[in-house]
């Protein structure tokens, strides 16, 4: 927290952010200073911005987010019975926030007000991204920046800039997660060329197991503080902007020994990834394997980004 605020000039702009990023990629954040931070690293607040600056960013926000959500608020029970999609996307919502987290003590129990916020969150993205509505896991991605940010406004607007990053993940034809899945089979392929042509053997090389890790960036496979960790980390962009795909293969290395020791085939492989609980995350062996790939010559596909909307 003190290395964090001795990095603000007066008036409230961030100095040394390349310094500040390398730190966060190293230790992530204290918990404290996550409610600010994620506001930078997801882009809501900009780098370089005032704190008056912020201020006036927030206020403008807040009212173009409560205008949104009143449109929701305000459909009648006539409008929706002529509103199909409208009530697909909030059937299917109120379905998703009864059964997210619901161990968090954010929002456990009944009438919980964090599932309220949840919900209302939802919907109102709704109102912003008519075009994607709302896709069974965004509240995977929304969860744990509500629980960070305990406040709607914030918590809409920085997952907003998430699902920036993240949309084509949830468009109809995911090209996003299709192109992720050849740039992660590419990557494993240069990295452990062994593991990965025993993969193809057994009809895994397209590595449709890794799908959930891709699609809500691991929010299932790690617990929920490490989760909040490493999501700050790869939001630093660093070392580069497909270190999640380098997270894969980190995973996949701790798995390797025995899906090829005990010889598993196509089914044994899938459940055993499928069914993976990482008690945490060994963000050093993510490090080292991306040294190992810009050594091997793969950072062009490392450093590729993903097709954004």
């Amino acid at each position: 927290a003190e290395e964090w605020n001795t990095n603000m000039d007066p008036e409230g702009r961030m100095r040394n952010i390349s310094h500040l990023k390398q730190t966060i990629f190293k230790g992530g954040l204290c918990h404290v200073l996550r409610k600010e931070g994620w506001k930078f690293l997801l882009g809501y607040f900009p780098w370089e911005s005032t704190l008056e600056e912020r201020r006036s960013l927030t206020r403008r926000k807040t009212d173009e987010y409560f205008r949104m959500k009143l449109q929701w608020k305000s459909v009648s029970e006539e409008q929706e019975k002529h509103n199909s999609m409208f009530r697909d996307h909030r059937s299917l919502i109120e379905k998703d926030v009864n059964r997210t987290d619901r161990t968090n003590t954010f929002y456990e129990g009944q009438d919980n007000p964090g599932l309220i916020l949840l919900h209302d969150v939802l919907m109102t993205y709704c109102m912003y991204d008519f075009d994607l509505g709302y896709v069974q896991g965004m509240s995977d991605l929304l969860s744990p920046i509500l629980y960070v940010m305990e406040d709607e406004v914030d918590a809409f607007w920085c997952f907003v800039s998430f699902m920036d990053q993240m949309h084509q993940n949830f468009e109809e034809q995911m090209q996003g997660m299709k192109t992720q899945l050849i740039q992660l089979s590419t990557l494993l392929r240069l990295l452990d060329l062994s593991f990965w042509n025993y993969l193809v053997a057994q009809d895994s090389g397209h590595l449709y197991f890794c799908f959930r890790w891709l699609l809500i960036r691991f929010k299932r496979e790690l617990s929920f503080p490490d989760v909040l960790r490493l999501w700050e980390v790869m939001w630093t962009g660093l070392p580069c902007q497909n270190f999640h795909l380098l997270v894969c293969c980190a995973i996949l290395d701790s798995e390797k020994h025995q899906i090829m020791e005990e010889q598993y085939g196509f089914n044994e492989i899938l459940k055993v990834c499928v069914l993976l609980c990482f008690a945490c995350m060994c963000v050093f062996t993510c490090i080292c394997l991306c040294v190992s790939a810009r050594l091997v010559g793969v950072n062009i596909i490392l450093n590729m980004t993903c097709p954004t909307s």
